[in-house]
């Protein structure tokens, strides 16, 4: 693997975001306008202005949903440092964690709008759209910084000379599941804010699956993310570099059969039964 495959993976990565923004419509436009600029971006009013809220009301749940998401950042870009072995020049870990928060936080404001189109798209009443919301975002945050510290781990191991083989049969289930569990318990705390009849099943599960999609987006920019962060910490390039990518891409390729098989079920859900429906899909025990 060559780094132009990097940079071809990650505008993979980047046409399946705006995938997702087309299909939420103008709700995506506003907010990931600025995302390829390198610049943390953050949700703004007139998305939630477009989602029915008043400006006032708006504007007080951009800055609540911004704060949650900086946040969430923060914690994710920590777990990520933690694996980093001690000794490393302290400015260059800093400014190399200060880079992979900014991604990160950019992931979770495009899930965190992404979300609100589902939401919206699936009923959901304005009053409801920001508790909707942080309950997805939550749930992300909740279960993904362990495995994104493993990981950076993993990755920091294929530096040392580990066999990317063995450590992707060690990480690819650990990220799994906790994909897995994040889906799991988002499609449970949204399920309230949800209009679920036998009338209304198809525009939900909808709009559920572009809060499913949304978030595995975001957690694979945030793996994404972890290559040039491990890269940038410990000094690595060229086939070393190469070697920590593969892992990352082993372990987002492994992503793909979680997100088809809810996906296949939302896509097909005719009774209101939509949790057990998702948790049957993703076969955790």
């Amino acid at each position: 693997m060559h780094i132009s495959r990097l940079a071809r993976r990650r505008r993979q990565v980047g046409a399946l975001v705006t995938s997702l923004c087309i299909a939420a419509g103008s709700l995506g436009t506003a907010a990931l306008a600025n995302s390829g600029s390198g610049a943390t971006i953050a949700v703004e009013a007139n998305v939630l202005v477009e989602a029915g809220m008043t400006p006032v009301s708006a504007r007080q749940a951009a800055a609540r949903l911004n704060s949650a998401i900086d946040s969430a950042a923060q914690t994710i870009a920590r777990s990520a440092a933690g694996a980093v072995p001690g000794g490393r020049p302290v400015r260059t870990t800093a400014a190399a964690t200060r880079a992979f928060a900014n991604r990160v936080d950019a992931a979770l404001t495009q899930y965190t709008v992404q979300t609100v189109g589902g939401l919206r798209g699936a009923g959901t009443a304005t009053s409801n759209l920001v508790t909707g919301t942080m309950t997805g975002l939550n749930q992300v945050v909740r279960n993904i910084p362990a495995a994104i510290a493993v990981t950076a781990g993993a990755e920091v191991s294929v530096v040392s000379g580990a066999d990317g083989t063995e450590v992707n049969a060690a990480l690819n289930p650990v990220l799994g599941t906790a994909v897995r569990s994040s889906i799991r318990d988002s499609v449970r705390g949204i399920r309230p804010v949800l209009p679920l009849t036998r009338t209304t099943v198809r525009a939900v599960a909808a709009g559920v699956r572009q809060v499913v999609d949304a978030s595995v987006v975001a957690v694979t920019a945030i793996v994404d993310a972890t290559v040039d962060f491990i890269g940038a910490v410990l000094g690595v390039a060229g086939t070393t570099l190469a070697a920590v990518d593969a892992v990352a891409d082993s372990a987002i390729a492994g992503l793909n059969p979680i997100v088809a098989a809810v996906d296949a079920t939302l896509d097909n859900l005719s009774d209101v039964n939509l949790t057990a429906a998702v948790d049957a899909s993703l076969q955790l025990h």
